[in-house]
């Protein structure tokens, strides 16, 4: 018995290592961002429609947001910002889930469980739709940039990829 409890320890250790450095990872993508916003962020330049919203209103805001072709840098940014955050709550609930199942039921298999399939498969659609805004800020500030002096992407200064 003990050596089975020694290696569930080691396994779960090294579980709760893992997430907490993915935490770290998606914590930084959500700074990165912020600081692209911070000198030209006087008040928060969120679409109305996502402002206030949390979990699954946002997601469904998210998804159904439609920005006019001339929309700024900023504004795409927030989005992505909106979109990292969601990110980041729906991976904290995917690993409480999936603790719970380890705790409460003892045997977990992610292949069978719907709830889990279901989180993976919103966290995809938040990275794409994620990644298309930033795309979309990068060439709203490369478009202007053609139209004066500076000519740095937000990617390459600040090192959000």
């Amino acid at each position: 018995m003990a050596a089975v409890d020694a290696n569930y320890d080691s396994q779960l250790d090294q579980m709760i290592v893992a997430t907490t450095n993915k935490f770290t990872v998606f914590k930084k993508l959500g700074d990165n961002i912020t600081v692209l916003l911070q000198p030209v962020r006087p008040g928060s330049s969120l679409p109305a429609s996502l402002i206030g919203l949390h979990g699954r209103n946002l997601f469904q805001a998210l998804v159904a947001l439609r920005l006019p072709a001339d929309a700024t840098k900023n504004v795409h940014l927030e989005v992505v910002l909106a979109a990292r955050r969601l990110a980041l709550q729906e991976f904290v609930n995917l690993h409480i889930h999936v603790y719970e199942q380890i705790m409460y039921i003892g045997i977990y298999k992610a292949s069978e469980d719907a709830t889990t399939l279901a989180f993976l498969n919103q966290l995809q659609a938040l990275d794409a739709f994620a990644e298309k805004h930033l795309d979309l800020a990068t060439k709203s500030v490369e478009e202007r940039s053609r139209n004066s002096k500076f000519s740095a992407s937000p990617r390459s200064i600040y090192g959000v990829y």
